[in-house]
């Protein structure tokens, strides 16, 4: 499944990198992401360290992990983006489309390839 492993590339860097920024820079990320709430500092770059965790597991999956994880990650982001998007209508954060919109992209890109590549497999 070459190509389900190379999109979780994307996933590894976006978290990576928004993990980053939200750390070293919480208050600047978060009006790039055009935030309309506020939000303490010390929470923003808690999510940014779990950020980072998360992208340092998927950069395992990628050297190391095979269909069953790259199945595992879907269903681990399937569920987070309908919670997110939970929120979205309740908060009407607008950050919150930015991350459906990246995170739902993930998606996607992993989804058709592993289901493109398990069939060819089957």
């Amino acid at each position: 499944m070459p190509k389900t492993r190379s999109t979780l590339y994307y996933l590894a860097t976006y978290l990576f990198l928004t993990g980053l920024a939200l750390f070293l820079a919480p208050q600047l990320t978060l009006k790039m992401l055009m935030a309309n709430h506020a939000y303490p500092g010390t929470f923003v770059q808690f999510s940014g360290v779990l950020m980072i965790g998360l992208a340092i597991v998927v950069a395992n999956v990628i050297l190391y992990g095979g269909p069953k994880f790259y199945r595992a990650t879907l269903l681990a982001r399937i569920p987070m983006w309908f919670l997110i998007l939970g929120l979205y209508v309740e908060t009407q954060e607008t950050a919150l489309v930015i991350v459906l919109g990246v995170l739902g992209l993930g998606i996607l890109l992993t989804g058709s390839c592993y289901l493109r590549e398990r069939g060819q497999a089957a």
